[in-house]
């Protein structure tokens, strides 16, 4: 019997990206069906023709949505079932395909609600994506912002159980992603990974980091452009998350930050 796992990848401009990392995905592996799924949040011939090419679901929004809205309704859309796995994944995410079929079977026979892999920044000088992180107050945002300093992250020990794990690239059970409602749409861009697992640690649900297996993630960092328009988005999401979790106040310094 076959498994399906979805991953749900969003395109803002972003097809060079998704040709580039995703052409020629395996379909299968092993006895996992993987079902690649593109939402074209601006619309794009290329990428539309891109996806009819590789046999790839593709859905074009009329009006352009955030983050989390984007990836709510490519679980509408793909609608797994209960023993299926749905992932969001970014489209700057480099997968191997040896790598997700080991880290699908890890998160399974782990029983994990919420999982991601190890994740490098740069995978030949072995630099990590920031995998120890914990829940910010408003004041760690401004700082990291401002400074650059992430008070918040720790010192990349790689925690088998980190309190939030990055939206960059996750892995549901659908069960847990259905109740948890989703991601929270009223955030545009930016901080909806951090309110998701905080919703999932008050709800109890594990969330793991595997070791075993890794991506690459060419993070461009656009949020930390302090004239740009992410940090609009930035700051709006981070004052949401802080209200929300009454964490205006005070400040997050990890015991093994840098």
């Amino acid at each position: 019997m076959h498994q399906n796992v979805y991953i749900s990848i969003i395109s803002h401009h972003q097809e060079e990206l998704i040709e580039q990392n995703f052409q020629h995905f395996p379909k299968q592996l092993s006895r996992y069906a993987i079902h690649i799924s593109i939402l074209d949040n601006t619309g794009s011939d290329r990428l539309k023709a891109f996806c009819e090419k590789e046999g790839l679901f593709y859905h074009r929004n009329e009006t352009p949505h955030g983050f989390g809205h984007n990836h709510n309704t490519m679980f509408k859309l793909c609608n797994p079932g209960e023993n299926d796995l749905f992932i969001i994944a970014n489209p700057d995410i480099v997968l191997q395909p040896d790598q997700l079929e080991k880290l699908i079977t890890n998160f399974i026979t782990s029983n994990t609600d919420i999982g991601a892999p190890r994740s490098y920044l740069n995978k030949s000088s072995g630099m990590l994506d920031y995998p120890d992180r914990y829940f910010p107050y408003l004041a760690n945002f401004i700082i990291s912002i401002v400074t650059g300093k992430r008070l918040h992250y720790g010192n990349n020990n790689e925690q088998e159980y980190p309190q939030w794990i990055s939206g960059s690239f996750i892995l549901f059970k659908p069960s847990v992603f259905k109740a948890l409602g989703g991601f929270d749409e009223g955030y545009h861009m930016y901080c909806e990974d951090i309110d998701l697992c905080y919703r999932a640690q008050k709800k109890g649900y594990k969330i793991k980091l595997d070791k075993t297996a890794y991506i690459e993630h060419d993070s461009r960092m656009d949020s930390r452009k302090l004239f740009s328009k992410s940090i609009l988005w930035h700051m709006s999401s981070a004052f949401r998350f802080s209200w929300k979790s009454k964490r205006l106040l005070g400040l997050m310094i990890a015991k093994d930050s840098q």
